[in-house]
């Protein structure tokens, strides 16, 4: 019989709402797991909207960049850039004017604000490490100055194939506490049957998908939730009156 495993990850669980409550941590924490676990799903249920800024690595090439996107997230209404500027009380600077495209003088000013000016009243959480083409050892510096000098708490999602040895060392220095994401296969398993299409069909035949799905030694849940759609829409061009022919279903 399958049951959702509701202990699966609780060690996680309760580090991060350990680790947010802390008052400047001085560290951050890598959360690392294998493809398709459930890592991002499980911090964004970990931690609501108003508990975290949420930036993706993906595609980004620049620490600029990187910057830019935090910056984003804490301050999504661009009228706080022109207001930031204001500050300044430059006559020379057109507030209504101001994007992130700027002149060369003002552009300066403005990617300063940008690395400078930063909330630290929430948790950022970077995700797609392994996605992201800027050089690890760099981007390592950028987390490391919102963790030191922001006094920000960090927490980075990332496929621990992705920090060879060499950055042994460096990440050590950064990341005060490593946890590591296990699938929780019953639970997934479980809500993707009741979400799928054919919730009645798969009663009869739900333990042999299940028992399969771990003969495969696969863990990503992306791929058991493809999985289950694919048997759903199989089931769904069955008539209702065979639902109860499990060996008919099973074959």
């Amino acid at each position: 019989m399958i049951t959702d495993d509701k202990q699966t990850n609780e060690h996680l669980r309760s580090y991060i709402n350990y680790y947010t409550g802390l008052k400047n941590p001085r560290y951050a924490v890598l959360v690392k797991g294998e493809w398709g676990v459930g890592k991002t799903h499980l911090i964004k249920n970990i931690l609501k909207d108003d508990q975290k800024f949420y930036v993706s690595l993906f595609g980004l090439t620049t620490i600029q960049e990187v910057h830019s996107a935090v910056f984003v997230k804490m301050y999504p209404n661009r009228s706080r850039l022109k207001k930031i500027l204001n500050w300044f009380g430059s006559s020379s600077m057109k507030a209504n004017d101001v994007t992130l495209a700027l002149g060369p003088l003002v552009g300066n000013i403005a990617n300063a604000l940008i690395k400078e000016k930063v909330d630290n009243s929430k948790t950022i959480v970077f995700d797609d490490l392994e996605r992201c083409s800027i050089n690890l050892e760099d981007l390592f510096g950028a987390i490391n100055k919102y963790v030191e000098h922001h006094g920000c708490k960090v927490i980075v999602i990332a496929h621990d194939d992705k920090l060879n040895d060499e950055l042994t060392d460096k990440k050590e220095k950064i990341f005060g506490q490593v946890i590591k994401v296990t699938p929780d296969i019953e639970g997934a398993f479980n809500q993707f049957i009741s979400k799928s299409k054919a919730p009645i069909a798969f009663e009869a035949i739900k333990d042999i998908i299940y028992k399969s799905f771990l003969a495969s030694e696969c863990k990503s849940l992306r791929i058991l939730d493809y999985m289950i759609n694919d048997c759903a829409r199989l089931l769904s061009c069955i008539p209702d009156k065979l639902y109860n022919n499990k060996r008919l279903l099973s074959e």
